[in-house]
């Protein structure tokens, strides 16, 4: 039988796993993002990338809108 404190201390172990990890990614996700710009001729900015949103409209044709 398990004892409670050690299940929770292990939940709390694969949070801080998990938190690791989400971190890591979000870092390759900006460098992308920065990549990305430098690829399209945009260089790199010091604000915050913003996210595109891309819908398809009823006839095929694609909007994209900025995230305020």
């Amino acid at each position: 039988m398990t004892n409670i404190y050690d299940a929770i201390k292990e939940k709390e172990n694969q949070i801080a796993i998990f938190q690791a990890q989400i971190s890591g990614l979000n870092a390759e996700i900006e460098a992308l993002r920065v990549a990305a710009r430098i690829l399209e001729g945009g260089g790199v900015s010091s604000e915050p990338a913003r996210p595109v949103a891309v819908q398809s409209g009823a006839n095929g044709a694609e909007k994209k809108r900025v995230w305020p």
